[in-house]
């Protein structure tokens, strides 16, 4: 039986118009109805989570920020993340001068230190303001330590920095590269994957219990924890659909998939 259904959004459940489908909204309520709970999964700010579930009129839970946070549908807080004094300003040093949009996200604020071209791209696609804000140092002096990095831009330049920080942060941080144009960098450990298993231990479900969707790099923690109903979107890259159980044309075909079984 299945007990909770977890979807990314972008490119998963959000279409390029930012807007759920009809054939996946009724789905998801096929699957409310028949006893499971709805969980949304995103590098997106918990507050963009809550206006995908006010759409789909559905509570869900939400696991925020590639795993940074993780809060139940009623609101309680299960988990969060922080990189820590010295990765923060360590690596906001060695990027700050790429030529892509950097967006350092917080659990309530998303901010960028200089105005890039490409941020009017990225301003598009989200539900949240992004603050310019040229003192972002001295908020770390100050005790604010942002849960993730993020860079916006050429592939080839986020592919660059991915492997540039792979070397000097070994060990140290996760990169991922969550979507055609966006690498994620995170503290070492902190996951989808990660924060959908303190969700999953706090209301007593079992990997075996979980459906998962997603399309990218960010989601291939969540198949690997849950992996027996771990769907990856067809348009997907291959090296994400080899860590899926299955390929699936949208959440829908994937939902009834599982419940056709």
């Amino acid at each position: 039986m299945i007990r909770l259904v977890v979807s990314d959004l972008d490119g998963t459940l959000l279409t390029k118009e930012r807007e759920v489908a009809k054939h996946d909204r009724e789905a998801l309520q096929m699957a409310v109805e028949r006893g499971a709970d709805l969980c949304l999964a995103s590098g997106r700010m918990q507050v963009e989570l809550e206006h995908v579930a006010e759409e789909l009129g559905i509570p869900c839970h939400e696991v925020s920020q590639n795993g940074s946070f993780v809060r139940t549908k009623e609101g309680e807080p299960l988990h969060q993340s922080a990189f820590s004094p010295k990765l923060t300003k360590e690596i906001f040093q060695k990027t700050r001068d790429v030529n892509l949009f950097m967006m350092v996200c917080f659990e309530h604020d998303l901010l960028s230190p200089v105005d890039h071209p490409y941020g009017g791209v990225v301003r598009e696609r989200l539900f949240a303001p992004i603050q310019l804000v040229d003192d972002l140092p001295k908020r770390f002096d100050n005790g604010q330590f942002p849960c993730k990095f993020s860079y916006f831009g050429d592939l080839e330049l986020c592919q660059g920095l991915k492997e540039e920080l792979d070397r000097h942060f070994a060990g140290e941080v996760d990169t991922l590269i969550s979507d055609k144009d966006c690498l994620d960098v995170m503290p070492v450990g902190v996951s989808k994957g990660v924060g959908l298993q303190a969700l999953t231990r706090h209301l007593g479900i079992q990997a075996d219990e979980v459906l998962c969707l997603g399309d990218a790099f960010n989601d291939v923690s969540m198949f690997r924890h849950f992996p027996r109903y771990s769907c990856a979107m067809a348009h997907a890259p291959e090296g994400v659909r080899r860590e899926a159980s299955r390929t699936v044309a949208s959440v829908a075909d994937g939902i009834h998939q599982v419940y056709a079984e």
